[in-house]
């Protein structure tokens, strides 16, 4: 569990999830490990004092689950992909497996977060709610609607850590997150007025969707998905276009580009490397497919964001500190890029209070004099 400063943010890490720890220009993904029921859920409560094990989670990183965030009080802002979402009481927001997200903001909160696997839930809700419409599900609830995601949610809660589960157990978490999903599905069909579809053409378009997302690194034409799919490029491609509005192309184009805002969003990678890393070998077409999916160019989709510092409200962290020599300060700044590799460190040690200053999103000042600790060393955060 990490406490944001200030604002009093808790990110409940529980056991049953794990961090994958990846390279410095890499984005951090969690991982729901070996969960017997394939879903977590934690409430949400400013009260816990701060873990090293998360704090990765406050910088930019991505889950290989969905996460349902029900806020009862209190205000939430994340950034999720490219869009910045401000949660208020009595709201609801769904993050899908593979979102870029991070905590921008965050004031005396209440509620739950449920961490659940996709292949428990029933594909018709998913078809519903999985749409490629091009829209985070977040909603502002009624009172009503409140209370029944809380009921919901307080008995997954009481069900997963039951002293004696029963024959059912799976089964009834099963039901229980399906029964939440079912209603997010409706919210999400009546605020956005989807159309219905005949089952045939929804499985198709649903299938080529879930295909996209695990081959487009690989695979980026019609033809190659229709393959796998046992049809013919003509009746995958009129299918798709039947139900959305678009081709087959226009998906997984939109998958790869999708991609790339993440990296350049989220990473300090070069153009040419995110046309490597998404398998485009030709760095000048990349640019120009990104130009014509996203109406500009890698470098300025890059500099419009990095412009506006409120997307990410980074914070400086000044620490006194007992460090005087420039081997102790770099075995300490190696700690501390291990620790939280998408913030800035450096030490000023010609200063009399030996300045350690910490550059990034909010995190406590307690990791970082509990970090100093660990290595024998004091830290004092100066306040101005």
């Amino acid at each position: 569990m990490v406490k944001t400063p200030e604002q009093g943010f808790t990110f409940v890490a529980h056991p049953m999830l794990s961090q994958v720890l990846m390279k410095k220009e890499e984005i951090h993904l969690f991982e729901l490990a070996t969960s017997p029921y394939g879903l977590v859920i934690s409430p949400m409560r400013d009260d816990f004092l701060p873990t090293e094990e998360v704090t990765p989670a406050f910088d930019p990183h991505r889950h290989d689950y969905h996460s349902l965030f029900l806020l009862a009080s209190g205000c939430l802002e994340l950034m999720v992909d490219a869009q910045r979402v401000s949660m208020e009481a009595r709201s609801m927001l769904l993050i899908y497996p593979g979102q870029v997200h991070c905590c921008l903001h965050a004031a005396e909160i209440s509620g739950w977060v449920t961490s659940f696997d996709g292949k428990f839930l029933d594909p018709k809700a998913r078809a519903v709610v999985e749409q490629p419409v091009g829209k985070i599900p977040h909603f502002q609830l009624t009172a009503a609607e409140f209370s029944f995601f809380h009921q919901c949610l307080n008995l997954t809660h009481a069900t997963t850590v039951a002293e004696n589960p029963g024959l059912f157990q799976l089964q009834l978490l099963q039901a229980l997150i399906n029964g939440v999903y079912y209603k997010v599905a409706n919210l999400y069909n009546s605020q956005y007025s989807l159309p219905s579809y005949a089952a045939r053409p929804v499985e198709i378009t649903q299938q080529f969707i879930k295909l996209i997302k695990i081959h487009f690194l690989r695979l980026r034409k019609p033809a190659d998905y229709a393959a796998l799919m046992h049809l013919s490029v003509s009746y995958l491609n009129d299918t798709v276009k039947s139900m959305t509005g678009f081709r087959a192309t226009y998906f997984i184009q939109q998958e790869s580009m999708g991609e790339a805002q993440r990296q350049l969003l989220y990473t300090s990678l070069s153009v040419k490397e995110i046309a490597y890393l998404l398998g485009y070998q030709d760095a000048k077409y990349f640019i120009r497919l990104f130009a014509k999916v996203t109406a500009t160019s890698p470098t300025a989709f890059r500099k419009a964001h990095q412009r506006n510092p409120a997307n990410f409200r980074k914070t400086v962290l000044i620490f006194k500190t007992d460090v005087t020599t420039s081997a102790e300060a770099t075995l300490i700044l190696k700690a501390l890029l291990k620790l939280l590799p998408n913030h800035q460190a450096n030490f000023d040690l010609e200063d009399q209070d030996r300045i350690l200053r910490i550059e990034g999103l909010p995190i406590s000042p307690e990791i970082i004099i509990n970090a100093l600790g660990q290595q024998d060393h004091i830290a004092e955060e100066i306040l101005f």
